[in-house]
């Protein structure tokens, strides 16, 4: 499986992932991706997207999530651009 990174900088900083997995559906998505404990793993404990999310959003960022079923999926962490002056 291949790995594929991009960051960049258009309305916002982004640093954007994706990969070519199994992918997720969007009730997966929807109701359980960002939820504490919820878990696919048999040694996780399903707190590190949930903490992401949370670190995110208190730096005024946001994360988006594109994923198909057996095609892969997309995450992209936007920050808001903070100018000095």
């Amino acid at each position: 499986d291949s790995v594929t990174i991009h960051v960049g900088c258009d309305e916002s900083v982004y640093i954007e992932v994706a990969d070519h997995g199994c992918g997720m559906s969007e009730e997966f998505i929807r109701n359980r991706l960002f939820q504490p404990f919820q878990t696919t793993k048999k040694k996780g404990l399903g707190i590190g997207l949930y903490q992401c999310r949370q670190i995110v959003e208190s730096h005024g960022g946001k994360i988006e999530v594109s994923s198909r079923t057996g095609e892969g999926s997309t995450f992209r962490v936007n920050l808001p651009i903070l100018v000095n002056i």
